[in-house]
């Protein structure tokens, strides 16, 4: 029988505490704690990449049977479908060589596929419309954020506005909220591997991811758009529900085709480091910054931003 070895063991102690650090902290802390929420699946991706697979499963499995010992089994379960689904299949595909891009897609299509199948057994076991109790759950956060602002003294006007905006953003995202998934999904495992990416030094065998300034969509994507956005007038809420859900899904591959055109430039010209997190920090605090990063990946289309340009001979 082979026993793993001290380096193996270690690396599994190490990275089953991070993630169980990392995850524990995203659960307590609400706002603060969505960073590490969003590394959460780091330790078992980079010891998975670094030490092999077996390890980034045991790390994923060590993380999983604490928190069962914890006695929290929907902890457990959020854990499996949010982080332990992309530590697992994110490795795995990079080491058959599918590629930065390629790796994150099939990741996310078998993060979407293990949450559909739970999504699935649950309506079955407990006799519910899983679509129904999404919905109700929006629903009851919203009356909860509205209850908070209430008990901080918030009264008259100002509470009411307050509430009916909170109204109508629950309306607008128990429409989207099957893209808010995706776009999340993909947003954990893109960030994930960008942060692998930086540790090349560390894992000498690390496969290529690609570089994400030269990241491009597929030019017959603009299609899905096209189609997307005239299918927003057919008035069959089903229609325009789906379509609009597609359009939040493509506008946000083009916005992080935009968000490459821009990070080229940045490196191109060597702009400062504290002007790059200027630029981002105002990216997060303007959301309508954010239609026009997707409106500039859209247009790379035909600009072709990044090209080198060919000086004509005077």
């Amino acid at each position: 029988m082979t026993f793993p070895g001290k380096g193996a063991l270690l690396d599994l102690v190490k990275g089953s505490a991070g993630t169980l650090a990392l995850f524990l902290a995203y659960v307590t802390f609400p706002l603060v704690g969505l960073i590490p929420g969003v590394l959460t699946p780091f330790p078992a991706i980079y010891y998975g990449v670094r030490s092999g697979k077996a390890t980034g499963a045991a790390i994923v499995a060590v993380s999983a049977i604490a928190m069962l010992l914890m006695g929290n089994v929907p902890f457990l379960l959020f854990f499996m479908l949010q982080s332990g689904v992309i530590s697992l299949a994110l490795p795995w595909f990079l080491q058959r060589g599918r590629g930065g891009s390629r790796a994150i897609a099939a990741t996310v299509a078998v993060n979407l596929g293990a949450i559909l199948l739970v999504a699935a057994a649950y309506g079955v076991i407990h006799g519910v419309n899983p679509h129904a109790q999404a919905l109700k759950t929006i629903r009851t956060s919203i009356s909860q954020v509205a209850s908070l602002y209430q008990q901080m003294g918030v009264k008259g006007e100002e509470l009411t506005g307050l509430q009916q905006g909170m109204e109508q953003a629950g309306a607008l995202i128990g429409r989207i909220y099957p893209a808010l998934l995706v776009v999340t999904l993909v947003v954990i495992a893109g960030l994930n591997l960008a942060l692998l990416g930086k540790f090349r030094q560390r894992i000498p065998d690390l496969p290529p991811v690609g570089d994400f300034r030269q990241y491009k969509n597929p030019e017959q994507l603009v299609w899905g758009l096209i189609v997307a956005g005239f299918s927003m007038l057919v008035k069959n809420p089903q229609v325009s529900t789906a379509a609009l859900n597609l359009l939040v899904v493509i506008g946000t591959l083009y916005g992080i085709q935009g968000m490459a055109v821009i990070t080229h430039f940045f490196s191109r010209h060597a702009v400062p480091r504290f002007v790059r997190a200027l630029f981002y920090v105002f990216l997060m605090v303007q959301p309508y910054l954010l239609v026009v990063v997707a409106a500039l990946g859209i247009f790379d289309i035909w600009g072709d931003f990044r090209s080198p340009k060919q000086q004509e001979n005077l």
